[in-house]
């Protein structure tokens, strides 16, 4: 599985929340369906969440190597930290 995010978007989430902005980490991503193929192996993207266990079921039954390409959005991740660093802890 490639985790794709057209960047080092992971990277950049962890630069923004420690310093409050990242660095510029977005570039383009290959086709990875068709990089698959040139060497030969199966390439299959999953654009769904919903999607990923039939996806990885036909690539587990289809013979030879496979490559399954699933987006990634990291601005999920921002949203998710602002949420959990409101919460506050009582002990």
């Amino acid at each position: 599985m490639v985790w794709e995010d057209g960047g080092y978007g992971l990277i950049a989430w962890k630069q923004q929340g420690e310093f409050g902005r990242h660095t510029d980490l977005a570039f383009g991503n290959p086709n990875f369906e068709q990089l698959a193929q040139a060497f030969g192996w199966n390439g299959f993207r999953c654009e769904k969440s919903s999607e990923l266990a039939a996806t990885l079921e036909e690539a587990f039954r289809t013979p030879g190597p496979s490559l399954v390409s699933i987006p990634i959005d990291y601005r999920e991740n921002v949203k998710l930290s602002k949420r959990l660093g409101e919460i506050e802890l009582t002990i």
